[in-house]
């Protein structure tokens, strides 16, 4: 039995300017915005992903609902909602 696998690891990570500690390897869309806005706006309402200070996997892009990015302690994330036309 090996106690590493047990370890969590966290990661510190900064969602629209705030300090947050992230327990798990990967974040996905739904998850950054829920971080962002712990109550949104309304039901359909679309946000915009931003981020950089990725791994080298990731270092920098955008995210779509749906997909997920490896973390990295000191990732910046900037989340903002989108007009829709």
């Amino acid at each position: 039995m090996s106690t590493e696998a047990r370890q969590v690891t966290k990661f510190e990570i900064f969602v629209n300017g705030s300090r947050k500690t992230w327990e798990k390897s990967t974040i996905s869309y739904s998850e950054v915005v829920g971080l962002a806005f712990p109550n949104p706006p309304g039901p359909g309402e679309v946000f915009t992903v931003q981020y950089s200070r990725g791994p080298k996997e990731n270092p920098q892009g955008s995210l779509a609902d749906g997909q997920s990015v490896t973390v990295k302690s000191g990732m910046v994330f900037d989340v903002s909602p989108t007009n829709k036309s």
